[in-house]
C-alpha cells in the first residue's frame, strides 16, 4: 500500500513538469505555477485529512486516493486551460495528502511493543518507488507520457482498495 503510494507519486508528480512543458507546451514559469497549486493543495489537504481521520476513521481517508486517481485522469484529459489545470492540481494535491494518517494508523495496527517499528513501515514503500522511474520511462517510450503518468491513477486506486481492506483503529466513544 505504501509502495503504491510512493510509486503513484513518482509516476505522476515526478514527470509533471516534463509533461507540462513538453506535451502541453507551457513555458517553465507557467509549469511552475501549475505545480505550485498542487503543493497548495497538499498544505490544505494535510489539515483536512487529519481532521477526517480523527472524525470518521483511519480508513475513511482511502477516499482521498480515489479522488487523486480521478484527478490525475481529469488533468491528463483536460484542455490546456491554466485555470482548470490549477483547480484540478489543487484537488489532486489535497487528495494525495489523505495518507497523513498513516503514521499513527500503521502504529495502531500493531501491539504497543511494535508500534515504533510499525510506524516505519510507511517508508518501506520507497523500495517499490525506486522502480517507478524505470517502469514509467518504458511506458512513456512505448505509449506516451500521459499513459505513463496515468499509471499513477491505477496505483492510487489499488492502494485505496488495500487501505480499505485493513482494519479500522479509531476508537469510538461509547455512551
Amino acid at each position: 500500500m505504501t509502495g503504491l503510494n510512493f510509486f503513484g507519486y513518482a509516476a505522476y508528480s515526478g514527470w509533471l513538469t516534463t509533461y507540462l512543458s513538453g506535451e502541453r507546451g507551457f513555458d517553465a514559469a507557467t509549469a511552475g505555477r501549475l505545480v505550485a497549486w498542487q503543493f497548495a493543495g497538499n498544505i490544505a489537504g494535510g489539515f483536512l485529512w487529519g481532521w477526517t481521520a480523527d472524525r470518521f476513521g483511519r480508513r475513511f481517508n482511502a477516499i482521498g486516493f480515489l479522488i487523486a486517481a480521478a484527478a490525475i485522469i481529469a488533468y491528463l484529459l483536460a484542455p490546456s486551460s491554466v485555470i482548470l489545470l490549477q483547480l484540478i492540481g489543487l484537488i489532486y494535491g489535497a487528495s494525495l495528502c489523505s495518507s497523513v494518517t498513516w503514521g499513527p494508523w500503521l502504529a495502531e495496527l500493531y501491539p504497543p511493543h511494535l508500534q515504533s517499528t510499525a510506524a516505519s513501515i510507511f517508508n518501506w514503500g520507497r523500495v517499490i518507488s525506486f522502480f517507478a522511474p524505470l517502469i514509467t520511462a518504458q511506458i512513456a517510450e512505448n505509449f506516451g507520457m500521459a499513459a505513463a503518468m496515468a499509471s499513477a491513477s491505477l496505483a492510487f486506486t489499488i492502494a485505496a482498495g488495500l487501505w480499505l481492506a485493513q482494519r479500522e483503529t479509531l476508537a469510538r466513544a461509547t455512551g
